[in-house]
């Protein structure tokens, strides 16, 4: 007789109304550097990857679900449910005119699901954020014919693509995988401009543009793992994505104003149909560690990542706003005190058992603004709680952890009088690990 929680799948199916009903609601980005491409990208990683520095390509897995690889999911040894939430507080500062402000964003990030289908098939399921756009930003010029007089210009966006990836991955030789995400983006971006003249004889402008974006794209992986006579191993990933492109329904709308009220069409009801071309991106990883038979994944392991971004790809029908080509490093590991040392393998304390994880990125991102490249850069450290399991009946096999990622990270410059960004970011995710199809025998 096969049996499934209902009880997980009542708290899966709520957390998934939850996500669809707080996607809208909230404002996901609160950076300038947002107006470029699709916005502020959002990590694949989950929690426990954004506390090593984003680094797990090549890393084996077999409790936690690694879209950043489409030729992991395999590794799963449980059927595997992640739920995942983000707080962040980002300092913004500009040098002239000296300007400092804080601002902040939360939300839940995460909602997957992944499946063990047979020793040689993991399949995978989830609905994640894209990218995030959300921006205000105000300039003031003089007027050409009165320089007493000025004109502010003020531009704000909003809005975000969501993605449901579906992902499968094959072992199909010793070691060696190959695996595929099929990904669906959907979503809406909104831009306006508005110019407000010192002068009140001059009548207020504003235009207003919105695209609806959908379309998919897929991007393929692969990986091999060599394991050792001393049970560690060195494994190898690497993922491609293509570029393609994604339909969009653009609309526009111009009017004069009155402070905030309109007081006629300039240009109104203007739709057009158009195509946002997604660049491409390549990544490769090295993971060496050690296994251990008595857990699932990995006692301890050192992960490198690098990754290239073909942003130049970019281009869209409306507002122009080019990218160019970027990349981003990533260093990381974690380890286990109850499985990497001898003395304490017999220890069933909760510390002892907790996985501990740190890390580094280093990526110059895709934004190019009047020849000054924007870096990003940070370190990361991260827990994985084990949440003890009481009452199993006889057959079950259930882990759950809470895992917890803390990125500490700067953007941008003060060169060329541009703002520099200081985040702390806080990642919270519940790991539900749980053993489908239990065949119970009797006599």
């Amino acid at each position: 007789m096969s049996t499934i929680s209902t009880k997980t799948k009542s708290l899966v199916l709520g957390a998934l109304l939850a996500i669809g009903f707080s996607a809208e609601a909230q404002t996901n980005s609160v950076s300038p550097y947002s107006r470029f491409g699709f916005g502020d990208p959002y990590p694949v990683s989950n929690a426990r990857y954004l506390g090593m520095g984003g680094a797990s390509i090549a890393l084996p897995d077999g409790l936690n679900i690694n879209f950043a690889n489409p030729a992991s999911y395999h590794n799963l040894e449980l059927t595997t449910f992640n739920v995942g939430f983000e707080g962040s507080f980002i300092r913004q500062e500009q040098e002239n005119p000296a300007i400092s402000l804080i601002n902040n964003r939360s939300g839940m990030r995460n909602l997957s699901v992944g499946v063990p289908l047979y020793d040689w098939w993991g399949s995978a399921l989830a609905l994640k954020p894209y990218s995030f756009k959300g921006y205000e930003i105000s300039s003031e010029r003089s007027m050409a014919n009165d320089p007493s007089k000025t004109i502010t210009d003020i531009f704000k966006g909003e809005g975000g693509l969501n993605s449901i990836i579906w992902g499968n991955s094959f072992a199909v030789a010793k070691g060696l995988s190959l695996g595929l995400n099929f990904n669906y983006l959907f979503g809406s971006l909104r831009e306006s401009t508005t110019v407000n003249f010192s002068d009140f004889t001059f009548l207020d402008t504003r235009s207003d543009q919105e695209s609806l974006i959908k379309g998919w794209f897929l991007n393929y992986g692969m990986s091999y793992k060599y394991t050792m006579s001393n049970d560690q191993f060195i494994a190898l990933g690497a993922y491609f994505q293509n570029g393609t492109g994604l339909s969009s329904t653009n609309s526009s709308f111009q009017y004069t104003l009155d402070g905030t009220r309109a007081l006629d069409t300039l240009i109104g009801g203007a739709t057009s149909e158009g195509d946002f071309n997604l660049p491409s991106e390549f990544g490769f990883g090295l993971s060496y560690g050690k296994q251990t038979e008595s857990a699932l994944q990995a006692a301890w392991a050192i992960n490198l990542d690098y990754e290239s971004y073909s942003g130049s790809e970019f281009s869209s029908p409306l507002t122009y706003s080019p990218l160019v080509d970027g990349y981003k490093a990533e260093l990381g590991g974690f380890f286990t005190p109850r499985y990497t040392f001898k003395n304490l393998e017999r220890g069933t304390g909760f510390f002892n058992n907790t996985e501990y994880r740190f890390g580094a990125f280093y990526e110059k991102t895709p934004i190019n603004i009047s020849g000054t490249d924007l870096y990003n850069y940070g370190i990361t450290f991260g827990l994985g709680l084990p949440i003890r399991q009481r009452n199993l009946a006889p057959g079950e096999y259930k882990v759950s952890t809470l895992n917890i990622g803390v990125i500490a990270g700067r953007r941008g410059t003060f060169e060329n009088n541009l703002i520099r960004e200081e985040y702390l970011s806080f990642y919270l995710a519940v790991t539900f690990n749980d053993k489908w199809f239990i065949e119970y025998k009797y006599r």
